[in-house]
């Protein structure tokens, strides 16, 4: 059967001793919407640990321009009084760096054969800028045969990065490619924890790949030098119940997955759906005051117990796995 929130609640309440003899719900409306919370919660201590839920998404991951003669990760730093620091490309479409510092930045661009360079942008990085911040900008020459050159300067030192100029135009300047020896990927809104990275190398192949980068704000980083398509799988944030204050809706909410509702919804299966108001009805108890600590504790216990019990979800590949996508 589909576990639905109506009947964890129902035996939430049960738990809770909430029911008369003629089975009449006797619980405050306080309680019921602690029950509300205490479920929600219950649901991410599940999907962290004992329950996970399983999502993947894929990567295509090919950038241009990653040679490594055209690394420029190294740290440049302008001194005033010396040399600008400065990349020419002819018929540049785009460009890319990161730069700390006061700074002037100048797009310029020569007529072919010319050394005279005229100016057709001049961006100010102003004295806030004091870490390595991207920018990125469209270019348009006057003609495809002139030279395009991109121009550091200022009054004072400032340091800039993974600079580049690109031949190829891109459809708005957010979407241009970052220059550096990785590139991040936002990982899925409901991103809670990585599970493994695989790489597809050969035809129906998949293979565990570790070179990456995890980073705290839910990117993820790969390797610019190590082009392919890669298939994150990880652990779902589990998606909340949403209250109506309408029994008949709220109690019809589904465990699992249930991709027929708009957006759909990623929550535990419902083997761990069961014991969640064993969890739910001890936290409510732990909230109503000191005389209800021994039976909060006691229905803690066994949600530990039955917890520890449930089958832990688990991904795993050999190195030649025929994948299910038709690779």
């Amino acid at each position: 059967m589909a576990y639905t929130y109506g009947d964890v609640r129902k035996m939430t309440i049960k738990l809770l001793d909430d029911y008369s003899t003629a089975g009449v719900i006797t619980s405050t409306t306080d309680s019921l919407i602690k029950i509300r919370d205490f479920v929600n919660a219950t649901q991410i201590d599940l999907a962290s640990s004992t329950a996970k839920i399983n999502g993947e998404f894929f990567i295509p991951h090919n950038p241009i321009y990653n040679e490594l003669s055209r690394d420029t990760s190294s740290i440049k730093t302008f001194l005033p009084g010396g040399a600008d620091i400065s990349v020419t490309l002819v018929n540049a479409k785009a460009c890319y760096f990161e730069i700390a510092g006061p700074a002037t930045v100048y797009i310029e661009e020569a007529v072919s054969g010319s050394s005279t360079y005229t100016n057709l942008e001049t961006i100010t990085v102003p004295t806030t800028v004091t870490t390595f911040t991207e920018y990125r900008r469209l270019i348009t020459p006057s003609l495809a045969t002139n030279m395009i050159r991109l121009r550091f300067t200022g009054t004072y030192i400032f340091n800039v990065r993974n600079f580049i100029l690109y031949p190829y135009p891109w459809p708005t300047e957010a979407s241009i490619q970052a220059h550096k020896p990785y590139i991040e990927y936002d990982l899925p809104s409901d991103f809670l924890e990585l599970s493994q990275v695989m790489a597809k190398k050969n035809v129906r192949q998949l293979i565990p790949y570790t070179n990456y980068i995890l980073r705290p704000d839910k990117k993820i980083a790969i390797d610019s030098y190590d082009p392919g398509e890669y298939l994150v799988h990880y652990w779902r944030f589990p998606s909340a119940f949403v209250f109506v204050d309408n029994d008949t809706i709220d109690d019809a909410q589904k465990f699992g997955i249930d991709t027929t509702v708009t957006p759909a919804t990623y929550r535990v299966s419902d083997d761990a759906a069961i014991i969640i108001p064993y969890c739910a009805a001890g936290q409510v108890l732990l909230s109503e005051g000191d005389i209800n600590i021994p039976r909060a504790l006691t229905l803690m216990n066994i949600f530990e117990q039955k917890k520890a019990g449930l089958i832990r979800n688990r991904i795993g590949y050999s190195s030649n796995i025929i994948n299910v996508f038709g690779w």
